[in-house]
């Protein structure tokens, strides 16, 4: 895994801190059930037939995103950390499961109805987010959709003791209005941003893209 700018090496840090706090951040998970996820979701599938294909970016153990959108579609999941995907594995056995940087995934092109990114790009290195957002455009199906759940302000930092005694953990991240920019720039048409609640605190970026039907 590269190393940050700074020394850092931001995602050995996310890794290892899901690592650390898998069963935690599970529990944790079901506990904040109320987030307004659910009515995202159904934008991004609304037009979708069974069977469709959908990546869960940065899925975690699975529950609930891949776990809900498995009962539907085929969903593929992504996350680099082992622990996160051991559970996944074990909890969604309808999905299959990829260990992977997101920022260097690699599909065919228009391989996907749909994506979905929750909760994951805010642990990437933010001068890597356009570029993963061009690869996401990519991935996707001309007239379907993509959820990202980004960051609210700019901001970059770490955690020492996250959800558990001693599992660090990275944020970084721009604010709203560049990310509409790059959505933009990399050739996505954005359809709704908001800005909601975070239930530990702060607030969280989600942004409903959609390719347009003539690109590609």
């Amino acid at each position: 895994m590269p190393s940050h700018p700074s020394g850092l090496n931001p995602k050995r840090i996310v890794a290892e801190g899901y690592d650390r706090i898998a069963k935690e951040y599970l529990r944790w998970r079901e506990r904040t059930a109320k987030e307004p996820i659910t009515a995202y979701l159904d934008r991004v599938t609304e037009r979708l037939t069974s069977g469709a294909r959908v990546l869960d970016l940065g899925c975690g153990a699975g529950v609930p995103v891949s776990a809900r959108l498995s009962e539907r579609f085929n969903v593929v999941g992504a996350d680099i950390s082992p622990g996160q995907l051991a559970l996944a594995r074990r909890l969604v056995p309808r999905a299959s499961f990829l260990l992977a940087d997101m920022s260097s995934l690699a599909f065919k092109p228009a391989s996907f109805d749909g994506i979905v990114a929750l909760y994951s790009i805010i642990h990437v290195p933010k001068e890597e987010h356009e570029p993963l957002l061009r690869r996401l455009d990519d991935f996707l199906q001309p007239g379907r959709r993509l959820l990202a759940v980004l960051g609210a302000q700019a901001w970059e930092g770490r955690e020492s003791d996250w959800l558990v005694p001693g599992a660090e953990m990275y944020w970084s991240h721009y604010g709203p209005d560049d990310y509409i920019t790059m959505a933009e720039r990399v050739g996505l048409r954005v359809l709704a941003t908001d800005v909601e609640p975070d239930p530990i605190d702060g607030a969280h970026l989600f942004l409903l893209a959609e390719k347009p039907e003539h690109s590609g």
